[in-house]
């Protein structure tokens, strides 16, 4: 039920009614979390902050929307399903994130689409990626199927180089991380666009571009952001990822290689500083306005 409460401004009061509840999920709270705790109290929400490193988490039901915000990925699903199982509407859903957060399970699901993605191919263990390798060709990225910010994401360009890379993923004690994504190198793999979706629809897009001598393009590796044109094509296709993954807030990340437009990655936790430099687009403003109407329906 809406509730109502009293503001003091100025030095006299006004009353605002309080929609919905909406709960903030996080662990670290960046500039795109505080930016959204702004947002979500001037548009009236009645809103509770949980930070899950130091509040344990029930299946009792805060709120009615639990907006999931945490940097860590399974911080994030585990938050989602919980409250999914208490019957709030997670945004995005664990289901969603797990896929987005996993590199593996967004190509699997891009591939069952019909979406365009590089050239790739799976490797389990050390042996599988040195015939990887083989079949591919160099040059290759090499990734783990878990993680961000271009972490632990090579470039490489013959096999000596690929068994070193091997050798030092072996020693870590995560399945995860001792397996290989390794993908065909992309041309344009020093520059992509990063495109924000939201309930179906496409907020804007950026060209992300390497700095430094660095051929990764993340913006928390100084990679420079201007605003994209989106085609209909690209609108389209950011939809299609969204759909495919079954996320409602998503980044989707695409390289243009030779006219066509092959998908990269899918953050499932987007952060948004750069795009909103880059494009001046309020995206806490338009997600306060899509949390309403969320509510209403």
């Amino acid at each position: 039920m809406d509730k109502v409460f009293i503001a003091r401004l100025g030095g006299g009061f006004r009353s605002l009614e309080m929609v919905g509840g909406v709960e903030l999920l996080l662990d670290v709270p960046r500039l795109e979390e505080k930016l959204i705790i702004k947002a979500l109290r001037g548009a009236g929400f009645e809103l509770r902050i949980t930070n899950v490193k130091y509040e344990p988490l029930t299946w009792d039901r805060p709120a009615e929307i639990s907006l999931v915000r945490t940097i860590s990925m399974l911080r994030a699903a585990y938050s989602a399903s919980v409250r999914e199982a208490s019957g709030a509407r997670a945004i995005n859903c664990s289901k969603a994130i797990l896929i987005s957060g996993d590199k593996i399970l967004t190509l699997s699901a891009l591939k069952s689409s019909g979406i365009d993605f590089p050239e790739s191919v799976v490797a389990l263990n050390g042996e599988a990626a040195e015939r990887a390798g083989e079949l591919l060709g160099y040059p290759l990225i090499d990734k783990p199927p878990i993680g961000s910010w271009g972490r632990l994401v090579t470039l490489i360009d013959n096999p000596k180089t690929l068994r070193s890379v091997i050798e030092h993923r072996q020693f870590y004690q995560s399945q995860a991380l001792k397996t290989h994504i390794l993908q065909r190198y992309v041309k344009a793999g020093c520059s992509d666009l990063r495109i924000l979706v939201l309930g179906g629809e496409v907020l804007g897009a950026i060209r992300r571009t390497a700095t430094n001598g660095d051929w990764r393009s993340n913006v928390a590796r100084g990679g420079v952001v201007e605003r994209a044109e989106l085609c209909e094509e690209l609108e389209e296709l950011a939809i299609r990822v969204a759909s495919a993954i079954g996320g409602e807030f998503l980044g989707v990340d695409v390289f243009e290689e030779d006219g066509r437009y092959l998908v990269n990655e899918v953050n499932g936790v987007p952060e948004f500083k750069g795009f909103m430099e880059a494009t001046e687009v309020d995206v806490p403003g338009i997600l306060a306005r899509y949390l309403k109407e969320v509510l209403r329906r």
